[in-house]
């Protein structure tokens, strides 16, 4: 689990809490069958608490794919192996981009088939956009209807880099690319034992190369940092909102 700070510790607990009792009903219920669901021998509340538990996991997993793309970006491991299949640490930092971009766009998608199971609106999956979300009186209500929408303000340029990076197979770094033919350069010289020319070492030497690769790391592990506080801020608001509406509905006292 993603260590979400500013969540409600207490609010947390008093839910897992429910969650352990609901288990523990199902198991001790008189025709509970080993190996087998035993979701329809839960009450409504019961049932929905392990609704909630699931996309609780789901928001906690993409928020730790996030960290986890800030830890590969940090690090170009086993330099030579992945150099023999044609991975050079500009790729792989451009991989784990995308990666990065994707999941952020997939966070606020959870986040919109979650409001629509818990506020029990309807709508098929394929259908759960915000343009049809938003229009129903009990998300007008809501709190999250804040969230998600800051959300998506706040990531707006990222979500259409992603769509771009999905739909049109574009990716627009020039700062990646234009580095990128450098180092492709330089690599593929020593592949084959060339020794670079005059014309390439004035115009731009290696270690000039190497030193803004450097460099466009450290802006590439800041961007994402940044994405993820702010990722997981919403995201801990989020679930604080769906918590509190969830005991509030079903009159369990936290």
């Amino acid at each position: 689990m993603s260590d979400f700070k500013t969540l409600d510790s207490r609010l947390i607990e008093s839910f897992l809490e429910y969650y352990g009792k609901s288990i523990k009903a199902a198991s001790e219920h008189p025709n509970y069958e080993l190996n087998q669901s035993n979701f329809h021998r839960l009450s409504k509340e019961e049932k929905e608490a392990r609704r909630v538990f699931s996309y609780m996991n789901k928001v906690y997993g993409l928020i730790s794919d996030l960290e986890k793309t800030h830890t590969f970006i940090r690090r170009f491991p086993i330099k030579e192996y992945y150099n023999k299949n044609n991975i050079n640490q500009l790729d792989f930092i451009k991989y784990h981009y995308e990666v990065f971009i994707h999941k952020v766009h997939t966070l606020l998608e959870v986040k919109k088939l979650w409001l629509n199971d818990f506020y029990e609106i309807g709508l098929k999956e394929k259908d759960c956009n915000w343009n049809n979300l938003k229009g129903y009186q009990k998300i007008q209500k809501s709190p999250t209807k804040i969230i998600v929408e800051s959300y998506f303000n706040s990531f707006e340029h990222i979500i259409e880099f992603r769509h771009l990076n999905t739909h049109r197979a574009l990716f627009i770094d020039p700062k990646n690319e234009n580095l990128n033919s450098y180092l492709s350069v330089y690599e593929g010289l020593k592949k084959y034992g060339i020794e670079p020319g005059d014309d390439l070492k004035r115009t731009i030497p290696k270690f000039v190369v190497e030193y803004s690769i450097k460099e466009y790391r450290k802006e590439k592990l800041e961007h994402v940092k940044k994405g993820i506080k702010v990722a997981k801020l919403y995201s801990e608001r989020f679930i604080t909102i769906i918590l509190k509406e969830f005991f509030k509905k079903n009159n369990i006292k936290p």
